[in-house]
């Protein structure tokens, strides 16, 4: 519903001063619309089938308004004819845009298969509609918000999801992205009661806090999301079947900051009688604060071997690295595993969030599970606005 979605950003894009943000109210996109002959009061859909082919739908009141907008638009770029069963199209060439209209829509579309979609609503019979398209009409979930995105596709059945839902909430300064899965076999993860985490700190780049009932899942190894995982740890010989004997459900990753190491460098030079001589020298050396924590059972140590046995934790003195880390201290007990940068544990605390922070390109973005059912999954994404209108130039 493109009216109440104006209405909604009206506030944050007056508050972020965008300099279009008159063209972008409810008003003018509602006068715009009676003036070209477009019910804009009704819902528009639109579809894709990623970036190379899209297409949308809008319904019309006046189609007579419509060719006025062509011939303006004409004045702007080249706007061909062309036939398509028997019926006039208008092609803007240099945007590989189509555009149809009849008494009742208008139909604006991007890709190579303008025949096969055209004609699907050509020749549609009275209360025909896809098969993707009833199964989106009838979800119940998120019914009332005022734009949806439907995803579905071969790619994410193939992690077993059966579709995606999204819809958004947005204020003069946040905006959040509200996310359902549903999955096409059981998810066998739950939430778990709170669990040991690092405490949170005001500098962090990249945060993920886990706490997770995996009890079910990881004797399944042939569920998509298992076999995932394996395929994407098998790149660096990770010993994903080792890390779920060993692991209970709790993890917290951190990283950001800056801190000092000591890191031992050597040196050619020569002693008193003139011989070339290694030598030893430590400097202290400023690295990204980095920290991890995980819940372990009696598996952890041959877990711990095993990354050792592959070279993915190398011993460098009294300190480890893992891969390309800088040196951390190691600590092993009987309940939990810890890595980290700094010369003592990081604080930590009890908790129970499923949730993340990830620096992209100078914007932070948070991120949660909110809830876990047999099939279903809801999260949400919020981030500041600011940032993201400043990353496409809307600011100044």
């Amino acid at each position: 519903y493109l009216l109440d979605v104006a209405r909604e950003t009206s506030s944050m894009l007056y508050k972020q001063k965008v300099p279009f943000r008159e063209y972008m109210t409810y008003d003018f996109i509602l006068s715009q619309g009676k003036s070209y002959g477009l019910d804009l009061q009704k819902p528009g859909y639109f579809f894709s089938n990623g970036p190379d082919e899209w297409g949308s739908f809008v319904s019309v009141t006046d189609s007579s308004k419509i060719n006025a907008g062509l011939l303006r638009l004409s004045q702007f770029v080249d706007v061909s004819d062309t036939m398509v069963f028997d019926q006039k199209i208008q092609k803007v060439k240099a945007l590989g845009v189509y555009l149809y209209y009849d008494k009742d829509f208008l139909f604006v579309y991007h890709g190579n298969q303008i025949k096969k979609r055209l004609g699907k609503a050509l020749f549609a019979k009275n209360g025909e509609i896809e098969s993707n398209w009833r199964r989106f009409e009838n979800i119940q979930t998120f019914h009332d918000e005022k734009l949806v995105v439907f995803a579905k596709s071969e790619e994410l059945e193939s992690y077993g999801i059966d579709y995606g839902l999204f819809a958004h909430d947005m204020d003069s300064l946040q905006f959040k992205l509200k996310s359902y899965v549903r999955t096409k076999v059981d998810l066998k993860i739950k939430l778990k009661e709170p669990g040991m985490a690092f405490a949170p700190t005001d500098n962090l780049d990249k945060m993920l806090n886990l706490h997770l009932d995996i009890s079910e899942f990881k004797k399944d190894k042939n569920h998509p999301l298992y076999k995932w995982i394996a395929s994407v740890g098998k790149r660096i010989s990770f010993p994903t079947d080792a890390f779920f004997d060993a692991w209970n459900g709790d993890l917290s990753y951190r990283e950001g900051g800056v801190q000092f190491v000591n890191e031992e460098i050597v040196e050619m030079g020569f002693d008193e009688d003139f011989n070339q001589v290694e030598i030893r020298k430590t400097k202290q050396v400023p690295v990204s604060g980095f920290g991890v924590l995980m819940s372990v059972n009696e598996n952890s140590k041959a877990f711990v071997n095993s990354l050792f046995a592959k070279g993915i934790i190398n011993k460098q003195g009294n300190k480890y690295r893992f891969l390309f880390s800088p040196p951390l201290k190691l600590n092993i007990l009987e309940d939990y595993v810890s890595a980290y940068t700094s010369d003592v544990p990081p604080k930590t605390e009890k908790g129970s969030s499923c949730s993340g922070i990830l620096n992209y390109n100078g914007t932070r973005v948070e991120f949660k599970i909110d809830s876990l059912l047999r099939r279903e999954a809801w999260g949400s994404l919020h981030f500041p606005v600011d940032r993201l209108l400043r990353k496409q130039k809307l600011l100044r």
